[in-house]
């Protein structure tokens, strides 16, 4: 069979077997093996596109109650608008089983997912729904697990935690959700993954679902959230997350041994390797002993342009492991309500498959239209006109060879803010902060391009074709020198916006090959005169490139 997103509150977890690792137990290293060059690597397989479905962006819209015919149809959606290779559904979280029961924990007690109630009660389970109806459509279907969810809405579960099993419960961490329940704060909402009886009870109910469904594999969840250990604990626990995930890979092979055919064990998680390593997840070695066979690196909220994705391709081309970044529909928590664009997911997707990576994956998609929830009693509201027909851009990141013919927008942008390191703590932003003295200071920006420039004229005269943008966070009477990989951008080239008010200035120049080069480019900033009075460092945060379809000349989008 060839293998061709939903609103959750989710929190899931992990086993491990064995004895806790001791406290000093040394963090793995991450040796990169020889890197290829950037856009040399065609994807392997035939997997493009895998689509990570969360909790209730499907369940908000159900009738009350739902229908099986409803699931079907969204199932079918996915394959007809979107040509989606693999659907994850999520099905675990907080404590809580969704879409199945299991008798080793509770059913989802929302209301959303209450709807679903009488289709369990006939013998129906909505999981199993979801997973023939892919295998009629030809996709393949996962089954989600939210290793440590803390948005906050089970409280209920970890008072009694808290009352039978205190040491169970992370209390360090604190909900995520601005809704969560507020007992969440006191009791806490995260499991501890150095408890044997954590790891031994979530252990049951993964084996339960893996033998009682006909499920194409299990997918691990480490970006709802990455914290499983104590925060001074977490680099050093490496070897009890890795002795779980060998536990949990046996068991798929038990399993698929009684059905003649491959289960595969996925995992999503930081979109850098060290950073997994400094939360105990030891990605290097899941993938060398082949316990994990794909890898959905990203950031916990956002798309990452600039992510090094070929460190996870590099590594697990030695070892028959496929590498599948995730796109979100947001790019920064200080603009979150803005949703890419089509352009943007293609630019994403440029520098995924440049990196040498096997396709992509998306997670939080269903931002584009939803959720809108309706309240208990009342039927379930109709989607907006967005979609499914929104699921039609993912089509378009099918085929590496084809983006190079569209319009595509990159964007370079601190993801958490330009002082934020995000929820896991490790995400660390590209910028230039230049203090005003001693004068001439410079400093430099990484941005990743993985887009074939033209060549332009020597003194461009017009705004078309590929541009660059930036906003510099500088005072009128500041001047500023501009490079690109060294070569300097003359100052009539770059044209500034100054808005009304005290906010930065737009800037804007033409980029052609050369200066620009496919792969990794540095935009240098130097202060080269200063403002009188002015005591405030310079500072550069944004950077965006747009290029025309075939540089094709039409004027771009200006970024706001």
């Amino acid at each position: 069979m060839s293998p061709h997103h939903c609103y959750s509150v989710g929190l899931s977890l992990l086993l491990f077997f064995g004895s806790p690792a001791p406290a000093s137990s040394a963090q793995p290293q991450v040796t990169a093996p020889a890197k290829a060059p950037l856009g040399s690597q065609l994807p392997r397989g035939k997997r493009r596109l895998i689509y990570n479905s969360d909790l209730s962006n499907t369940t908000c819209h159900l009738s009350e109650p739902a229908t099986a015919e409803e699931l079907r149809t969204i199932v079918r959606n996915y394959s007809r608008f979107g040509q989606i290779d693999t659907l994850v559904q999520e099905v675990w979280h907080q404590g809580w089983s969704t879409f199945w029961r299991s008798e080793h924990c509770q059913y989802d007690s929302r209301f959303q997912h209450q709807r679903l109630i009488p289709l369990l009660d006939q013998g129906e389970a909505p999981l199993a729904i979801y997973l023939d109806e892919c295998h009629q459509q030809g996709m393949e279907f996962i089954a989600g697990i939210r290793m440590n969810d803390r948005h906050g809405h089970n409280p209920d579960f970890f008072a009694r935690l808290t009352s039978e099993h205190p040491r169970w419960v992370l209390k360090e961490f604190k909900p995520t959700s601005r809704g969560a329940d507020p007992r969440s704060r006191a009791i806490g909402c995260a499991l501890d993954y150095t408890e044997q009886g954590v790891r031994d009870w979530l252990f049951r109910i993964f084996r339960e679902l893996a033998s009682q469904y006909d499920i194409d594999g299990i997918e691990f969840n480490f970006t709802r959230m990455p914290e499983c250990f104590p925060r001074d604990q977490a680099a050093a626990s490496h070897v009890i997350m890795t002795r779980f995930v060998r536990r949990v890979r046996r068991m798929l092979d038990t399993v698929e041994r009684q059905r003649g055919r491959r289960l595969l064990l996925g995992v999503r998680v930081l979109q850098d390797l060290n950073a997994c390593n400094q939360v105990g997840l030891d990605l290097s070695t899941w993938i060398k002993e082949r316990l994990v066979q794909y890898v959905a690196p990203g950031d916990i909220g956002f798309t990452e342009f600039n992510a090094p994705y070929e460190e996870f391709a590099e590594l697990a081309r030695q070892h028959a492991c496929l590498i599948y970044p995730q796109v979100e529909a947001r790019i920064q928590y200080v603009r979150r309500r803005e949703h890419q664009t089509p352009a943007q997911y293609r630019a994403a997707a440029s520098n995924i498959y440049g990196a040498g990576c096997d396709g992509l994956s998306t997670q939080n998609y269903f931002l584009h239209w939803g959720p809108k929830f309706s309240a208990p009693g009342e039927s379930g509201m109709e989607r907006p006109q967005q979609y499914p027909r929104i699921l039609e851009t993912l089509t378009q990141l099918r085929d590496p060879q084809s983006l190079a013919g569209t319009d595509r927008h990159f964007v370079f942008h601190p993801l958490w803010g330009p002082q934020g390191r995000g929820p896991s703590r490790t995400y660390q932003p590209e910028k230039i902060v230049l203090q005003r003295a001693p004068p001439n200071r410079s400093g430099d920006f990484r941005f990743r391009l993985c887009a074939h420039l033209p060549s332009g004229p020597a003194t461009p005269t017009t705004n078309r074709g590929p541009r660059l943008w930036f906003k510099p966070h500088i005072r009128r009477d500041d001047t500023l020198a501009i490079q690109i990989n060294g070569q300097s951008i003359a100052n009539h080239q770059i044209t500034f916006t100054w808005p009304d008010d005290d906010t930065p200035p737009q800037a804007s120049f033409n980029l052609y090959s050369p200066p620009a080069v496919y792969g990794d480019n540095t935009l240098t900033m130097q202060l080269t005169g200063s403002a009188p009075g002015a005591t405030a460092p310079v500072s550069l945060y944004e950077v965006e490139v747009t290029v025309p379809a075939n540089s094709a000349p039409i004027k771009p989008r200006e970024p706001r």
